[in-house]
């Protein structure tokens, strides 16, 4: 059902994106967290020194009491690993997205997942004429069914937040991958049923009647 083809992996790119961008910033966050839950840690391993300094421990008593207090040269080279893959895990989610919006088949890619019924609300997606159109929203097609004259066109739209696609359930035609955002038409000639889903979610449905007026 799914391939690497210029929509699918398209749509592939667009649901990992915004996960390697949670993942990057939730590792940043702890990171940045465990640095400056370190410096009661540094106080005490400061004043070990001194003690050691003076002559009020040994050696082994001061690498004893040091390995207690977890040295910096062990756990911190950690904490700067959770900090870089955080990092690299933003800029690749950025790369993502960048090659997801360019890789689209329609649509504005990025821009229209930012769009009404989006994630983020940053610019306007399409609006929908009534009476003629499907809104795509909550992983559903609006209205379920929709019942058109012989000759007139139907427009899908993507309001939601993931990639969709409008496919017939016998595979005679399919939009490819609609990014969010992304619109879709089609016009239907003959009276009939025609029965649709998205690829990416099987069980989101929809049915074209076609009807002489």
């Amino acid at each position: 059902m799914m391939t690497f083809g210029n929509g699918s992996f398209g749509g592939w790119l667009m649901i990992l994106a915004p996960i390697a961008l949670v993942v990057g910033v939730v590792l940043i966050a702890f990171w940045a967290v465990r640095l400056l839950g370190g410096g009661a840690e540094d106080d005490a391993l400061r004043q070990l020194r001194v003690r050691f300094a003076r002559g009020e421990i040994d050696a082994p008593q001061f690498e004893e009491m040091r390995r207690a207090l977890e040295a910096p040269d062990g756990p911190r080279t950690g904490r700067g690993a959770l900090g870089v893959v955080g990092v690299v895990l933003v800029i690749g989610a950025i790369l993502l997205g960048v090659v997801a919006g360019c890789g689209g088949t329609t649509g504005p890619g990025w821009g229209g997942m930012m769009g009404s019924g989006g994630m983020m609300g940053w610019g306007a997606a399409p609006t929908a004429p009534a009476g003629t159109s499907v809104r795509m929203a909550g992983s559903r097609f609006e209205p379920a069914t929709l019942t058109a004259a012989p000759g007139a066109t139907v427009r899908w739209f993507n309001d939601d937040a993931l990639p969709h696609t409008v496919t017939a359930s016998d595979g005679s035609w399919d939009s490819g991958n609609l990014s969010p955002g992304s619109p879709y038409e089609r016009r239907f000639d003959s009276p009939g049923t025609y029965a649709y889903l998205c690829l990416y979610h099987p069980g989101m449905t929809g049915t074209i009647e076609v009807r002489a007026p």
